[in-house]
């Protein structure tokens, strides 16, 4: 994870931010969606509200969701290799 990963989670505005972790959602129910970078989209929007939709003000922002997505992927797919999930 960047630093503009982690200095965009303690900014955020979700008093304990964290992700989801793979038991959490493997748990859910189907019907329930479940974002594990949720603080991270969260994020990305307040920054263009902010800048009036200003795509390149906001390029650390999305750099960061997109990493936590990778992120995200490569875990479940490790998980699934070693039948976690």
């Amino acid at each position: 994870m960047s630093d503009t990963t982690d200095e965009i989670r303690r900014e955020s505005l979700e008093k304990e931010p964290r992700r989801v972790t793979l038991k959490e959602f493997q748990n859910k129910k189907s019907s329930k969606f479940v974002d594990p970078c949720a603080i991270e989209a969260k994020a990305s929007f307040k920054c263009l509200d902010d800048n009036n939709y200003d795509k390149t003000m906001c390029s650390d922002y999305f750099i960061a969701y997109r990493e936590c997505k990778q992120m995200w992927i490569a875990e479940r797919r490790r998980a699934r290799r070693n039948g976690e999930l």
